[in-house]
């Protein structure tokens, strides 16, 4: 294949824009179909909205966004962050995520407090904010206040406020 002068020659078509487009596509794909199979998905909120309208138009506009990346002029080009990533890389990918996970998961039972906390401290301390108990002060700090906002909005959240005190 040539490539215009000035151009790089993509390391791998995996790390191609291209492949990282359709990658998330299907990941989009997966999730909505997923989403689309709860039951609160469905559910009429007093205002006429769907549950899910947001979420779902979320991840439309990427599913959008992903096959934009997919089929623009620049679909061949691995730009130099792709070109250095590994399969190091891809193991804390699936592991942040199967975090990301427990913490949904944790929700219904602990309700939201503890499991944000928990993953919201995990994320800076891995991001390196330091000192390590400004990150542990911090999580649990930012976590009420997000509840707090949803608390005075109305919005009801999984697993209450703190489920297990009530």
């Amino acid at each position: 294949m040539q490539h215009k002068p000035g151009h790089r020659a993509p390391a791998g078509w995996w790390r191609t824009n291209q492949a990282v487009g359709l990658l998330i596509a299907i990941g989009v794909i997966l999730l909505f179909a997923y989403l689309w199979q709860q039951d609160w998905f469905h559910r009429e909120q007093r205002d006429g909205f769907i549950l899910g309208f947001f979420p779902g138009l979320g991840l439309a506009a990427m599913l959008i966004t992903a096959l934009a990346l997919a089929v623009d002029r620049w679909r061949h080009t691995a730009v130099e962050e792709m070109q250095s990533l590994g399969w190091r890389d891809l193991l804390w990918s699936v592991a942040l995520s199967a975090a990301a996970l427990a913490m949904y998961s944790l929700m219904e039972p602990l309700g939201m407090l503890l499991p944000m906390a928990a993953f919201l401290g995990l994320m800076m301390l891995l991001l390196g904010l330091r000192p390590w108990y400004l990150a542990l002060a911090l999580a649990p700090a930012i976590s009420l206040i997000i509840l707090t906002v949803f608390a005075l909005l109305g919005i009801r959240l999984p697993g209450a406020f703190l489920p297990l005190l009530i």
